[in-house]
């Protein structure tokens, strides 16, 4: 018994220590494997290039004899970051915008029932509107702004409108000045320098369409009009559909706020589609910037804008900048509905600065909504009612002063921005 003990501990000795050499050389084997491969690669790779390297014949003697040896061992593909304006490289720049914080409230216009692109408009419902105006309200009355998003006005108008721009901007100066915009009147072309809203030289061209009935540089450039005609409309019947929506978040009859703005771009009414191109710079300069802090003197305004960076507003004693959505458009509070709401809804000043990436220009356009000329410029007999917050009134007492019109207020601004 003891011997047979014996030799079988002895052939379970043997047996483990053959299995321990077998697994020194399969590991050998396996070591010796994954060298052969890498110097089998960086060889293969520099075969690859060398035969690259000499002309046509060698690419396709590269591709012949390696197809299937790329196929088993591909190379990591570089990658180069593409700028969204331009096809250059471009170095990425880590600033935080109040778009990439989610601190800006984007609206959704789907269901508003304006059918912008096919030029028909149905009546949306009821509960649809109550819904939109009580975010639009929100959104006014705590940050100032808001992104309309599927809003019905295609990019493709847009693009339209900054190439016709572009193209009267490369026309010769005397050309250009028979466009110039002439007090009190709003209409026409204003070149860089002459609006200010700070000490700093602001560098922007801009054209100012109104319904003023005075020409358009058609005959210079070529599609101008159609261009212009078109956006117009368009942002004339979305500007439509928010004034309807804040009546409705006001409180009252969904026509209340339009009955002030009955004739936009009409006479008696200057509200005013701008378009803007701020040119790129070659390297900042000092004391020199795009558009100064200000508010804007209507009702609200309706912004469009491309991707390039700069537009900033004032939150507190702080500037934050937006951030680009592509194809929203931001609509921001302007003095008078601040004035009409007892500043419940605040007039949101904001302003254009030149970002790192000054070497590339800047497009936007402006729709700026101001109510028919004769309207008195008071608070409102209305209340403000946001969800799970008290009702504010938006009343006050009448000043012992004469109250402004629109026309009147407008041109007082006017006289403090194109001040010698």
């Amino acid at each position: 018994m003891v011997f047979f003990f014996f030799c079988c501990r002895s052939r379970c000795g043997a047996q483990r220590k053959r299995e321990r050499g077998r697994g020194r050389e399969r590991e050998k084997v396996e070591s010796g494997s994954r060298s052969a491969t890498r110097v089998h690669r960086q060889g293969f790779e520099r075969q690859i290039e060398k035969e690259t390297d000499g002309g046509a014949a060698g690419e396709e003697g590269a591709n012949r004899r390696g197809k299937r040896n790329l196929d088993r061992f591909p190379r990591r593909p570089r990658l180069v970051r593409m700028s969204y304006c331009t096809s250059a490289p471009m170095v990425t720049h880590t600033c935080e915008t109040l778009l990439s914080k989610c601190e800006i409230p984007i609206i959704d216009l789907a269901h508003m029932g304006i059918l912008l692109i096919s030029g028909t408009e149905r009546c949306p419902q009821k509960g649809v509107v109550k819904q939109v105006a009580s975010k639009l309200l929100r959104a006014l009355s705590e940050k100032g702004l808001a992104l309309l998003v599927n809003h019905g006005i295609p990019e493709c108008k847009m693009k339209a409108a900054y190439r016709a721009l572009d193209a009267f901007c490369e026309l010769p100066e005397e050309t250009r000045a028979k466009y110039e915009r002439v007090s009190p009147d709003n209409h026409g072309y204003v070149k860089p320098g002459m609006e200010k809203f700070s000490d700093e030289m602001e560098l922007r061209h801009t054209f100012n369409v109104t319904g003023c009935g005075r020409i358009l540089p058609e005959d210079e450039v070529h599609g101008f009009r159609s261009a212009v005609d078109e956006l117009t409309r368009d942002f004339k019947q979305l500007a439509t559909m928010l004034l309807n929506a804040l009546s409705v978040g006001l409180e009252q009859s969904h026509d209340f706020l339009l009955s002030k703005h009955a004739h936009i771009l009409g006479p008696g009414n200057a509200s005013t589609m701008r378009l803007l191109y701020y040119p790129p710079l070659g390297a900042p300069v000092q004391g020199l910037t795009r558009c100064g802090a200000h508010c804007d003197y209507g009702t609200f305004t309706l912004l469009a804008q491309d991707c390039e960076g700069g537009l900033e507003i004032q939150t507190g004693e702080r500037w934050a900048r937006v951030g680009h959505l592509p194809g929203a458009i931001l609509v921001n509070t302007g003095e008078l509905l601040g004035h009409w709401t007892n500043g419940q809804l605040p007039a949101l000043r904001h302003r254009v600065v030149v970002p790192e990436h000054c070497g590339r220009g800047r497009h936007s356009i402006a729709f700026f909504v101001h109510p028919d000329d004769d309207i008195p410029i008071e608070p409102l007999d209305t209340k403000i009612t946001i969800a799970n917050q008290e009702t504010t009134p938006c009343r006050l007492q009448k000043k012992k002063r004469s109250v402004l019109t629109a026309y009147q207020h407008l041109q007082r601004r006017f006289r403090e921005t194109y001040a010698s």
